[in-house]
């Protein structure tokens, strides 16, 4: 097994391969995929004024690269696919509610909060012509699909030297199994962990228990209800979806949290899709053909 740990995105990164070449060629997969991590980075920070999508959002109007227009154009569909309970146009929202630099820069108490924006913000992504423009107001916030979209890019990269298992933070993308068995992954419960085997695809855990201060004396963390433009004030802590990518579980998961404990476990079972769901008072409900 080789591993390789960094920093990238705010968050903790761990590359895991079973390789299936030479050293040589292993080591540079590894490279390689950490390279891609540091360029969707790049590519997709808010919190870095060169970053594209600083750009995008400082101008309102922007050509953009293939894989920008990628990126944003799978937050709409899973904007459409959700409801509209997860939603790229939220950045007006996080930085009301005082999420406006990196969460280690983001002071434990400060003044009030500002008024709420709900999001439903006009996007027109136009592939054929690479431009994107925002509506009037509206910014772009992809930091609820773009660590799972990452995950992916570099589980692609890595995967061509055997069965691998990129993790960024919680957000997990597989390809291949682990010398012939499934890649064993951990999933908090209330009352403790659990185990769930992957052999492809990706899981991701949306949660309000982590990513919390304090504005105006009034509680706030990072997962925005985009109907009321605040933080969610669901009875769920921490939902674990399972689906065919990264970037589709991340959404989910946010998706399903914002819905409610109720309403999440019914979604879930009539889509098949496996969760997690760890309520406030510690109770934990496994949905979508999880036992």
């Amino acid at each position: 097994m080789m591993r390789r740990s960094f920093r990238a995105m705010g968050t903790d990164v761990e590359l895991l391969l079973a390789p299936a070449v030479d050293s040589a060629d292993a080591e540079e997969a590894l490279d390689a995929a950490t390279r891609e991590i540091a360029r969707i980075e790049e590519l997709a920070s808010r919190f870095r004024p060169e970053s594209e999508l600083s750009r995008l959002n400082a101008a309102g109007s922007l050509e953009v690269s293939p894989d920008l227009m990628r990126l944003v154009t799978l937050a709409l569909s899973l904007r459409e696919a959700t409801g509209g309970r997860f939603d790229p146009t939220v950045h007006a929202a996080m930085m009301a509610a005082g999420y406006d630099r990196t969460l280690d820069e983001v002071p434990p108490e400060g003044p009030a909060a500002g008024p709420a924006v709900p999001a439903r913000g006009m996007v027109n992504a136009n592939p054929e012509t690479g431009h994107i423009t925002l509506g009037p107001g509206v910014g772009l916030d992809l930091g609820g699909i773009a660590k799972g979209w990452a995950a992916d890019r570099a589980a692609d990269v890595l995967g061509v030297a055997g069965g691998c298992l990129v993790n960024m933070g919680g957000d997990i993308a597989v390809r291949g199994a682990n010398d012939g068995e499934p890649w064993a992954v951990e999933v908090m419960h209330g009352d403790g962990p659990a185990t769930l085997g992957l052999t492809r695809g990706g899981l991701a855990t949306s949660g309000t228990d982590r990513r919390r201060w304090r504005r105006g004396g009034e509680e706030m963390h990072h997962v925005i209800d985009p109907a009321t433009g605040r933080p969610s004030t669901t009875d769920l802590v921490r939902v674990t979806t399972v689906a065919e990518d990264a970037a589709h579980a991340e959404a989910w998961a946010t998706a399903l949290l914002v819905s409610g404990s109720d309403a999440a476990a019914r979604e879930a079972d009539e889509m098949g899709l496996p969760a997690v769901l760890v309520g406030s008072d510690g109770r934990t409900t496994s949905a979508g053909g999880l036992s």
